[in-house]
């Protein structure tokens, strides 16, 4: 199959038959709306990306099979691009121009398909809408057919990010038709993308403080240091630790309780953030203020030191390893992330030098260099890639600027 050619009634019926079984016996679906019932192809359908399944939960309720923008380091997995090019998937390089993808959609809209597209470019990690990647709404000009926004409500609070764990409880589906054909053809991409910023801001926890659903599992609190990594309390990064369903710092001992409900709960000390998603807003304009201060240099140079496995693709050839060792970065030296493998190779990289860094999964830092896909694979279940990304991409900007006061 390809994009020209759609998969038949009976290939999505074997194909999608048993993933909606699946899905519905660990949720329970609810459809709020649906307008897709009435629409037939070409049109986009829009959606905030919350769960590994999302392409396949969407794909269970629209009665077209829809040709997913997807990631394109899964085609570089042999067994999984059979499944990507059997659905018409097309392979799109994350946070990087490129042109190819915009050849596959105008050859998907040509053939009458449904194209899919998470415009955050990843899986959220706190419930709340990330910044849309503003190509989309050079893509939706450009295309000039009906758009669809799909929300899925409760997905983040059934399988969050950070976790390894299910939790067994609500899904509400809406999609809703938001622009025809020709209503967005004379506005501006930078129009269309306050637009469409607009109308996929979505908040979990807003939505569930109106509806208290409880969403019960084991361990709830099970790897939430991947995504919280500075304690509000002592304001100390990398001493936080989960157990069960509580999370405490080493530090200081603040301990809070998360609940079913998606809530935290005081354990050890007043609580300071009820919410994951106040917590993680709070960590990251603390991380800006407080990365490169001058009495916080140990701290930082101590936290930012990981165990991982490098590995490199060239072109689209699966993933090699190169060695298992030690990243570290330190304020002192902010402007370079070294390598120091387990064979003793030693590696350099510089962070204005990588480009569309990411993370796949939970535990994947992916990135360029001069058209070569480097991953690092943070192995130690307990790490947090999620810190590497936002010191990363705060310490890239810094450098922007430098470049840019340089060149005035």
């Amino acid at each position: 199959m390809s994009i020209e050619k759609k998969p038949g009634k009976l290939a999505r019926l074997i194909l999608l038959s048993p993933i909606k079984a699946f899905i519905n016996s660990r949720s329970k679906i609810i459809i709020e709306r649906n307008d897709t019932l009435e629409m037939e192809g070409p049109y986009i359908i829009l959606g905030h990306h919350v769960t590994n399944w999302d392409p396949l939960i969407l794909n269970s309720y629209v009665k077209e099979p829809i040709c997913f923008i997807a990631g394109e380091t899964l085609f570089r997995h042999p067994l999984l691009k059979r499944l990507l090019d059997f659905t018409g998937a097309i392979p799109k390089m994350k946070f990087k121009n490129d042109t190819r993808t915009i050849r596959s959609v105008i050859k998907a809209k040509k053939h009458n398909r449904v194209i899919g597209i998470f415009p955050e470019g990843n899986r959220n990690w706190d419930g709340t809408t990330e910044p849309l990647i503003f190509s989309t709404a050079k893509l939706v000009k450009l295309l000039n057919i009906p758009v669809v926004v799909a929300t899925i409500r409760g997905g983040y609070l059934s399988q969050p990010r950070w976790a390894n764990s299910f939790r067994k409880g609500i899904i509400s589906l809406s999609f809703e038709k938001k622009w025809d054909i020709n209503t967005l053809k004379n506005k501006t991409p930078e129009q269309i993308h306050h637009m469409l910023t607009e109308a996929l801001a979505y908040n979990e926890m807003e939505w569930q403080l109106k509806n208290n659903f409880p969403y019960k599992g084991k361990n709830l609190a099970h790897y939430l240091e991947r995504l919280l990594f500075i304690c509000p309390h002592c304001q100390m990064p990398s001493h936080l630790q989960s157990h069960q369903d509580q999370f405490q710092c080493s530090s200081c001992d603040y301990t809070v309780r998360y609940t079913p409900n998606g809530t935290l709960e005081a354990v050890k000390h007043p609580i300071i953030f009820n919410t994951i998603h106040e917590w993680n807003s709070w960590q990251l304009e603390f991380l800006k203020d407080n990365l490169l201060q001058p009495e916080s240099e140990e701290v930082w140079k101590s936290s930012m030191q990981d165990t991982i496995e490098l590995s490199i693709s060239d072109e689209v050839t699966p993933f090699k390893t190169i060695s298992k060792g030690k990243i570290a970065w330190s304020p002192n030296d902010k402007s370079t992330i070294h390598f120091t493998g387990h064979n003793r190779k030693k590696l350099s990289f510089p962070l204005a030098n990588m480009e569309g860094i990411n993370i796949h999964l939970h535990h994947h830092l992916d990135f360029f260099i001069e058209n070569k896909l480097y991953r690092f694979t943070f192995f130690q279940p307990r790490t947090s890639a999620y810190k590497w990304l936002k010191v990363s991409q705060h310490i890239q900007n810094m450098l922007k600027q430098e470049e840019v006061k340089r060149s005035k």
